[in-house]
C-alpha cells in the first residue's frame, strides 16, 4: 500500500530543498526552511485530521493507495516533520551553508516518501536515494575542510545499499529467508550495530550536526523491520539479531562513558538507543514490540534534540570537552533545561513518552527474552548517567562565562513543540501507536 499524504509532503519539501540550497546568504536559508517546513507540518497534521472525513473514498495512486492512515504510520510522517523543523531551527549558520540546509530538507523528504511505501523496492530506493545525498555532500564537505569522512562513509553505507538490493532481488525470487539476512545486515550498518560502526564515529567530529541528524533520526531501518521484515524473521534468526542489538546497546552505552568528546558521547548514546529499539522489534510480544515504536517516535524528538541543543552550544562557545565541569548554568537556564530534559526523556524520564516506551519494552523483552531484557535496564541506566554527565561538564562548574545567549526566539518555539509531544504523549502514548494490534494491550492503556 502507498500513502499519498507522506508522498506530497515529500515532494513539497524537495521543492523547498531547492529553493534554500540556491539562498545566498546561510541566515536567509535557514529563516526560509524554518518557515516552509513548520508550514508543512502544521497543514500536513490538519490534512491527516480531516482527509478520513473530507475524503474518505479519494485513490490518489492507483490499487492499494490511500490517503491517510488509522495506525502507527500515522504518526511517523509528522514526528519526521517536527525533527526537520527542530533541525533547520538550531542548524547554526557558521556550520550549515545553504547548499548544507538543502541536503539535510532532500534527506527528510525521501525519508517520508520511504515511510509512505509498504513495497520493499520502494523503500530501498528511497533509502538507497537518501543515503547518496547525504554521502555526496560529506563528500563536498571534506573538500572543503581537507578531511576524508567520506571514505569510511561510502565504504559501509555501500556494503549496505548492496546487501539491500540483494536482499530485494531475493524477495522477489522468493527466497525470503536469504533476503531477510541481507536487510538484517543492511539494517545493522545502518544503525551503527557493533562491529559494523566504523563509519559514524569516523564522521561524528567531522560534518555539522544537523546533517548527521538527519541522517540518523529517521531510522528507516526500524520502519523496514516493522513493514518488510515482520513476517519473515523468526526462531533463530530473530534470537541471533536481537542478541547483536542488546550487546550493542550496553556496549555503546558503557564506551559513551569514557568519551572526553561530547560529540562522540552523544553518538554513542544514539547508537545504544538504536539498538534498543532493533532489540525491542524481534519481540513476539505486542508489549514490546509496541514499546520499541515509541522508543523509535521518542528516539527521533528527544535524542535529536539533544544533539541539536548541542549544536547550539558548540556555536557559542566551540569544541566541546567532558574532560572537566566548565558551564555556566545562570547565563543559559533555557538552554541547559532543554538538554537535561530532552537527555533524560530519551532514557525514560517519568511523565514523558520516553518512560511509557521503556515500560514497555522491558515487559516485553523480559517476556520474550528474560536473560537479554536485562540488557534494556543495564543500557538505560549507563545512559541516564551519560545524559547527566554532559549536563554537569557542559553547565555547571563556573560562573565564568563567554558571554553566549540562551535559546533564541526560533530556537525556543521549536524547541517547546518537541517538548510538549514528549511531555503529552507521556499522558497519552496511545495515540502514537493506535495499531488494532495494541488498542486491547491493558499495559499500554494503563499508561
Amino acid at each position: 500500500m502507498t500513502r499519498a499524504l507522506p508522498l506530497i509532503a515529500a515532494l513539497v519539501l524537495c521543492v523547498v530543498a531547492v529553493l534554500v540550497a540556491r539562498c545566498r546568504a546561510a541566515r536567509a536559508a535557514r529563516s526560509l526552511a524554518a518557515s516552509c517546513v513548520a508550514c508543512l507540518a502544521a497543514i500536513y497534521v490538519v490534512a491527516q485530521l480531516l482527509a478520513p472525513h473530507v475524503a474518505p473514498e479519494l485513490v490518489a495512486l492507483g490499487d492499494g493507495s490511500a490517503v491517510a492512515d488509522q495506525g502507527w504510520q500515522a504518526s511517523v510522517p509528522v514526528i519526521q516533520l517536527v525533527v526537520a523543523l527542530l533541525v533547520v531551527s538550531f542548524a547554526p549558520v557558521a556550520t550549515h551553508a545553504p547548499r548544507t540546509l538543502g541536503v539535510i530538507l532532500a534527506s527528510f523528504a525521501f525519508s517520508l516518501a520511504l515511510v509512505a511505501c509498504d513495497d520493499a523496492l520502494l523503500i530501498a530506493l528511497f533509502w538507497s536515494a537518501g543515503t547518496v545525498v547525504v554521502g555526496w555532500e560529506v563528500r563536498r564537505l571534506d573538500r572543503v575542510c581537507g578531511s576524508d569522512c567520506a571514505r569510511p562513509f561510502f565504504l559501509y553505507q555501500g556494503l549496505a545499499l548492496i546487501a539491500l538490493v540483494v536482499g530485494t532481488v531475493a524477495f522477489a525470487l522468493g527466497a525470503a529467508g536469504l533476503g531477510a539476512i541481507a536487510w538484517l545486515l543492511a539494517i545493522a550498518i545502518r544503525e551503527a550495530a557493533l562491529p559494523l560502526h566504523g563509519w559514524l564515529p569516523a564522521i561524528a567530529d567531522r560534518v555539522p550536526l544537523g546533517l548527521l541528524v538527519a541522517f540518523l533520526a529517521p531510522q528507516p531501518g526500524v520502519y523496514a523491520q516493522l513493514v518488510v521484515l515482520q513476517d519473515i524473521t523468526g526462531g533463530r534468526l530473530a534470537e541471533a539479531f536481537a542478541i547483536v542489538a542488546a550487546s550493542t546497546s550496553v556496549a555503546a552505552a558503557g564506551i559513551g562513558l569514557v568519551q572526553v568528546s561530547a560529540r562522540r558521547a552523544a553518538v554513542w548514546l544514539v547508537i545504544s538507543q538504536t539498538a534498543l529499539i532493533a532489540f525491542g522489534l524481534e519481540n513476539v510480544s505486542v508489549v514490546g514490540r509496541a514499546g520499541a515504536i515509541l522508543a523509535w517516535h521518542v528516539m527521533a524528538l528527544a535524542t535529536s534534540g539533544f544533539l541539536m541543543t548541542l549544536a547550539a552550544i558548540e556555536a557559542r562557545r566551540g569544541a566541546l570537552s567532558l574532560v572537566a565541569a566548565s558551564g555556566c548554568f545562570a547565563r543559559t537556564p533555557r538552554m541547559a533545561t532543554a538538554f537535561l530534559l530532552l537527555g533524560l526523556a530519551s532514557v525514560s524520564l517519568p511523565l514523558t513518552l520516553g518512560f511509557a516506551a521503556e515500560d514497555l519494552l522491558v515487559q516485553g523483552t523480559v517476556q520474550s527474552y528474560p536473560v537479554l531484557g536485562l540488557a534494556v535496564i543495564v543500557a538505560t541506566a549507563l545512559n541516564g548517567i551519560q545524559v547527566l554527565r554532559c549536563f554537569f561538564a557542559l553547565f555547571t562548574g563556573t560562573h565564568v562565562h563567554s558571554g553566549e545567549m540562551d535559546l533564541n526566539r526560533r530556537e525556543f518555539a521549536a524547541m517547546t513543540v518537541v517538548l510538549g509531544i514528549l511531555l503529552f504523549g507521556g499522558m497519552a502514548p496511545r495515540l502514537f501507536v493506535p495499531t488494532p494490534a495494541v488498542q486491547n494491550v491493558p499495559a499500554l492503556r494503563s499508561h
